[in-house]
């Protein structure tokens, strides 16, 4: 998911409404698989969008990510900071 979001933001995409709603809903279903630079990849590509990001997935990001701060070297830091 995260890799999805990247290369689209990367190509300059706005994303499909479609398409981001199904990307959102997944990306919840597999939070717990996320890392640190998935978290921040995720943040980054919806900011370069921009898109506010869906409500669901945004508190999901929120919560993974203060689960795993530990984990969050000073670039996913950096990154999702930005985003």
């Amino acid at each position: 998911i995260a890799n999805t979001l990247w290369a689209l933001a990367r190509m300059g995409q706005e994303g499909d409404v479609v398409l981001m709603e199904a990307l959102a809903r997944r990306a919840v279903d597999i939070i717990h698989t996320f890392n640190p630079q998935a978290i921040a990849n995720t943040l980054w590509a919806l900011a370069r969008m921009g898109q506010e990001g869906d409500v669901v997935l945004m508190e999901a990001l929120a919560r993974r990510a203060v689960d795993i701060i530990h984990t969050f070297n000073p670039q996913a830091i950096a990154n999702t900071l930005w985003a």
